[in-house]
């Protein structure tokens, strides 16, 4: 294959690729971040939770003075 060869041949093997649609992508990847995020701070809402009703409870069993 020649040198002049391979740039028609590219151009013809990158026409038949299908077109990625980058907007579709990003919001795709928006979505999921936004609900990773969500999950975080609900996890962390919860944890805090379980910490203050734990300390609630050894306050009131008296284990804390």
């Amino acid at each position: 294959m020649r040198r002049e060869d391979v740039g028609p041949m590219l151009s013809q093997v990158s026409d038949e690729l299908p077109e990625v649609d980058l907007a579709d992508r990003a919001w795709t990847a928006g979505v999921i971040l936004k609900r990773r995020r969500r999950r975080t701070a609900l996890v962390g809402v919860l944890v805090a939770l379980g910490i203050a009703l734990a300390v609630l409870a050894a306050f009131a069993y008296g284990w804390l003075p």
